[in-house]
C-alpha cells in the first residue's frame, strides 16, 4: 500500500512541476490581460455597490471606535 502511495506521490510531483514551468515560460502578456480584467471587475463592483460599502466601511470603523474608547 506505501508504494502505490509513493508512486502516486511523484506523479502528482511530476504534474505540479510540469504546471509549474508551463506557467513561468509565459510571456507575461496573457498575466497583463488577465490583471486589467481583474482591475475592471473590481471597479466595476465598487461603483455598483458604493453605497453599501460605504455603509459597511463606516460601519466597521464605527464599531471600531466605539471598541477603542472614543
Amino acid at each position: 500500500m506505501k508504494t502505490f502511495l509513493q508512486i502516486k506521490k511523484l506523479h502528482l510531483k511530476q504534474i505540479l512541476n510540469e504546471k509549474l514551468e508551463e506557467l513561468l515560460k509565459e510571456d507575461g502578456d496573457t498575466n497583463f490581460v488577465s490583471i486589467i480584467l481583474i482591475m475592471v471587475i473590481v471597479i466595476a463592483i465598487a461603483v455598483i455597490f458604493k453605497d453599501q460599502l460605504t455603509a459597511a466601511v463606516q460601519n466597521v470603523f464605527g464599531q471600531l471606535t466605539e471598541f477603542i474608547g472614543g
